[in-house]
């Protein structure tokens, strides 16, 4: 055999060799991506020698330009979730105020209610001690027209307040016209524990309103 002829040979023989460790690293880098073996604990003696593409967990180079662009989107995205964030929780703080107003906005509404009820009792109270003045005021000169014995004789069948309201209703008709009061004179025609009884309610009742 001749010289040239063994290093074809030979070179056939390194050519085959390199073959078959290629399809048995591709065979080995497929089972890997359906899990059935781990690539780089198999190759890594042989790592450093692989090309590019053949190193798993290594991108070509023309995917380097794509980089910063999934940076970019990365950052923007976290960004958009602080954002979504901080719109939930101040949300929740809307809600929860809108919540407190609500309870506020009730008890107000109880509020007005129990004003609108008081207000509706002062004015039942103010009505009745409208017809009550005005009822006084009737009495006094009903009394006053009526001669003065007759005038005391139903007087006293009345109640001390209710007389106190009428004598008093006749002391201001009195000061009101410029006249003189008769009350002194009715008061002389009552039963004297009687009058007494009057003109004590009468002096307090004036103690009182000028108080």
């Amino acid at each position: 055999m001749s010289v040239a002829s063994a290093i074809s040979n030979l070179l056939k023989i390194l050519f085959l060799i390199l073959l078959i460790i290629v399809l048995i690293l591709g065979g080995i880098f497929w089972f890997d991506r359906l899990d059935l073996l781990d690539y780089k604990r198999v190759t890594g003696p042989l790592s450093q020698y692989l090309p590019a593409f053949m190193k798993r967990g290594e991108q070509p180079l023309e995917d380097d330009e794509f980089l910063l662009e999934r940076a970019y989107i990365e950052k923007k995205e976290q960004r958009l979730q602080d954002v979504e964030k901080n719109l939930d929780r101040r949300g929740q703080e809307l809600d929860d105020r809108g919540l407190l107003l609500s309870e506020q906005e009730a008890k107000l509404s109880e509020e007005a209610k129990r004003l609108e009820e008081q207000e509706k009792v002062l004015s039942e109270a103010r009505r009745q001690y409208d017809n009550y003045k005005d009822n006084v005021r009737k009495q006094a000169e009903y009394f006053v027209s009526m001669p003065p014995k007759k005038a005391v004789e139903r007087l006293q069948k009345l109640e001390d307040l209710l007389i106190v309201d009428i004598l008093r209703e006749m002391d201001l008709n009195a000061e009101e016209t410029g006249t003189q009061s008769i009350v002194p004179y009715y008061l002389s025609l009552m039963d004297a524990e009687r009058a007494a009884s009057v003109q004590r309610k009468m002096t307090k009742v004036v103690d009182f309103e000028e108080l």
